[in-house]
């Protein structure tokens, strides 16, 4: 059996449009052929790299929050007043 290697760039590249068409159309409003038309891809790659919608948004999802998370820990954890008086 051969087994296929995913290329990061398409993996990547997927993950940007599907960002961009995310922050755009929202879940509700995006389809997977606009994120695969974004990418220049065609659906069936999207597919093989993202079975669905809700995988595709989860993975962008935590990919953001992991970078906003820790910023927003690092201000409540910060020995300064949160709000002014």
């Amino acid at each position: 059996m051969v087994k296929l290697k995913k290329d990061n760039s398409a993996e990547q590249k997927i993950l940007a449009a599907a960002k961009k068409v995310f922050t755009t159309k929202g879940m509700a409003g995006a389809r997977m052929q606009d994120i695969a038309d974004e990418a220049g891809i065609n659906k069936a790659l999207l597919h093989y790299y993202f079975r669905d919608k809700d995988r595709l948004f989860e993975v962008v999802f935590l990919e953001e929050a992991q970078r906003f998370f820790p910023k927003i820990n690092s201000i409540f954890q910060a020995d300064v007043p949160l709000l002014k008086n």
